[in-house]
């Protein structure tokens, strides 16, 4: 019978902004529609915080340290890559598989026109969709990557039809430190380096989160029509739908005394945390019952062998750093709530992120807790208790008794062996193309020319 997967990355979006996750603002009606037939995951997590590392791992299912595809700076072509990405595993199964991305990281010459039969870079988020849907009328079973940055693009304020409706709607008269005439990436990345950042206040903040409201309900708008689309061409059934997001987003976040903004920077929960729910279609019934809800800590990096169980391809479960949600649902709950994560923002030493402030690796420990060291030095910086402060806040790094304090040393030299042992450091080429040189720009990644 048909069977079509199709994997959804909104970029940079935050499951807090959500109904069905807690959200109390209108902005993603088709989104909280699709959770009440979904198992939805709730506290899921990136293994970074940018684009390119998150989603090599979401696809390739390898922490971003082991895939090695983490500079800014380079790209990474796609036959070089020294491990598979999803697509070529469920293509083994009969899948035809198409991508279709908002280029810059995005691209194919980044490593994500590895494997796919198709690969359309599409800025308009509708577009893209249909590009997805066209691809499902012409091949029984497919695997779609569909990625857009219409969330990401939230500081494009004159770009984006309707941006300031929620603004203006809450603060009519507003007129302070973001501008809403022109695009503002480049004034998020100063005042993220800066050693002096600008003054800001909370109504600073309400009007940035009320442009990122907007941002998710633009998206979720193009997504309602999708679904729509798809049960008019009969295909809903047949389709089982994945949404998630390749990392989230600071919104001016304090932690130890400094604000924090955009992503890429150290893993904080507001940039790590993701949201994760799949809809399965009548192929996929018989492994995800629906609706479901778990708490249990999940990862993008169990994406890859959860799509591959439900293409029904083989795979042995050391080919990934992460573990089929199919397992979760099927009631395999311990190895979940036991399991140890890392967090890691950036390893280019040339870019902005070498800034001490700004990068750093993180890894839960003991339930709850949640360490932050600096993965240059070693030097542990932050412990948080997420389940009593999930906003990270209170920093305990000085309740950690000696005898905790040896222990995470030898846990850290251990995961960094492995990284050692295990790296596979891809062969990596300059950044050339103008185009894509373009497109980063006006994402706000690069300073334009």
């Amino acid at each position: 019978m048909p069977h079509h997967i199709v994997l959804i990355s909104l970029d940079a979006l935050r499951p807090d902004r959500l109904g069905f996750l807690g959200n109390l603002q209108p902005v993603s009606s088709n989104l909280d529609r699709m959770a009440r037939e979904s198992v939805v995951f709730r506290r899921a997590t990136s293994p970074t915080t940018w684009t390119l590392p998150g989603h090599i791992s979401m696809l390739s299912g390898l922490q971003p340290l082991i895939h090695g595809c983490v500079s800014a700076r380079h790209r990474y072509p796609p036959e070089t890559l020294p491990f598979p990405l999803v697509f070529e595993l469920a293509a083994a199964a009969g899948f035809a598989p198409m991508a279709v991305t908002g280029g810059g990281y995005m691209e194919g010459q980044f490593g994500f026109g590895r494997g796919v039969e198709r690969f359309e870079v599409i800025h308009p988020i509708v577009e893209g969709l249909d590009a997805v849907r066209g691809h499902m009328t012409t091949h029984e079973r497919t695997l779609s990557f569909f990625h857009t940055y219409t969330v990401h693009d939230y500081p494009r304020v004159a770009t984006r039809p309707g941006a300031l409706e929620l603004a203006r709607a809450r603060d009519p008269d507003y007129a302070g430190l973001f501008p809403t005439d022109r695009d503002f990436h480049a004034l998020l990345n100063a005042m993220s380096i800066s050693p002096e950042p600008p003054e800001v206040t909370e109504r600073d903040i309400a009007f940035l989160a009320d442009l990122y409201g907007s941002a998710v309900r633009s998206a979720d708008a193009a997504l309602g029509g999708f679904f729509k689309a798809l049960d008019e061409d009969g295909l809903l059934d047949d389709v089982t739908l994945i949404v998630t997001s390749d990392h989230g987003e600071s919104l001016g976040e304090s932690h130890c005394g400094r604000r924090y903004w955009s992503h890429g920077g150290p893993p904080y929960q507001e940039q790590l945390l993701v949201p994760l729910l799949i809809r399965p279609g009548a192929e996929a019934r018989a492994l995800l019952e629906v609706p479901g809800s778990f708490s249990e800590p999940v990862s993008l990096l169990d994406l890859a062998p959860t799509i591959l169980d439900l293409a029904g391809a083989p795979y042995t479960r050391d080919q990934f750093d992460g573990s089929s949600l199919v397992d979760l649902c099927m009631g395999q709950v311990a190895g979940f709530e036991t399991r140890s994560l890392t967090f890691h923002s950036c390893e280019d030493t040339e870019d902005r992120y070498l800034d001490p402030r700004l990068f750093g690796t993180a890894l839960t420990w003991k339930g709850s807790g949640k360490l932050h060291y600096n993965h240059r030095t070693g030097a542990l910086r932050e412990y948080y208790l997420l389940d009593c402060d999930p906003r990270e806040t209170e920093n305990r790094v000085d309740d950690l008794s000696q005898d905790e304090l040896r222990r995470i040393e030898e846990v850290i030299a251990a995961f960094w062996e492995d990284v050692e042992r295990r790296a596979l450091r891809p062969p990596a080429a300059e950044i050339e193309d103008p185009v894509v040189l373009e497109r980063l720009a006006q994402l706000g990644y690069i300073e334009e020319h």
